[in-house]
């Protein structure tokens, strides 16, 4: 089982986008997916149009000592489940949640343990979506994490934010996670008509190794923004879009890194 994250300090860059859409063509793949949403935002559950769910979520898992299993919500895909973050009643409730990854820096450790233990579905890959920011709940995350993804928006605000992400990275990995690899840095909201945006992407491919850097470029494109309007994937809504076409393309590049079995 790969446990990979999307980590961003930046809000606004594609994360939950990036989740939805490679957990969602991945499983179509033939690959077992499990997608985690750490974001009390609820952006994966808009994403995948679980709106209308009412079962356990993570937020019961960490509060309440329900199984994992249970939590565990079934998707279009056979082979994707998704544990959404959950809704909460009140600001106390939300604050014990956050608090959960505050006073335990390994809160996720658990929870990653017994998912590899299959409770009916043993995931071959976990993609993990983060909210903004570099604080407990994200530092959980890449704990437990084996690779991060880190999305970088093609403007220059997001590539000056960027440093302090690799340094907690690297922090996090010499103090509590020796494994943790960046999987890759991916541009995202590339639009060519915009003369900014070529230097930003220049800057990236000039500063870090080809390795380091996900061949694949996802666009700007209003599909990819408008399918949390119809809670689906753009990767099930039309393969033909620009921004579809990246996240298969992107996709097909993490299918080839993972693991055999």
């Amino acid at each position: 089982m790969k446990i990979i994250s999307v980590v961003s300090i930046k809000g606004g860059v594609g994360k939950t986008t990036t989740c939805i859409n490679l957990a969602a063509y991945v499983a179509a793949m033939g690959v077992r997916v499990l997608l985690v949403d750490l974001d009390p935002q609820n952006g994966v559950m808009f994403g995948m149009g679980l709106d209308d769910y009412h079962g356990a979520t993570l937020k019961d898992v960490l509060l309440y000592g329900i199984a994992p299993g249970q939590a565990m919500a079934q998707t279009n895909h056979p082979e994707l489940r998704v544990m959404l973050a959950g809704k909460f009643a009140d600001g106390d409730e939300l604050e014990r949640f956050e608090r959960a990854f505050e006073s335990n820096g390994d809160a996720l450790g658990p929870l990653m343990r017994a998912v590899s233990l299959g409770w009916g579905f043993a995931p071959q890959l976990v993609i993990i979506d983060t909210p903004a920011g570099l604080g407990s709940i994200v530092a959980n995350a890449m704990t437990v994490s084996d690779s991060l993804v880190l999305p970088v928006q093609c403007e220059p605000l997001s590539l000056r934010t960027f440093p302090q992400t690799l340094k907690r990275v690297m922090q996090l990995k010499a103090e509590k996670n020796p494994k943790l690899d960046i999987e890759g840095v991916l541009l995202t909201m590339y639009d060519a008509k915009m003369d900014a945006v070529h230097g930003v992407a220049r800057q990236v491919w000039e500063s870090f190794p080809e390795n380091l850097v996900f061949e694949t470029v996802i666009p700007r494109h209003e599909q990819l923004a408008s399918s949390f309007a119809v809670g689906m994937p753009a990767v099930d809504l039309s393969t033909r879009s620009s921004g579809a076409q990246a996240y298969i393309q992107l996709g097909r590049e993490l299918v080839m890194r993972l693991p055999e079995g």
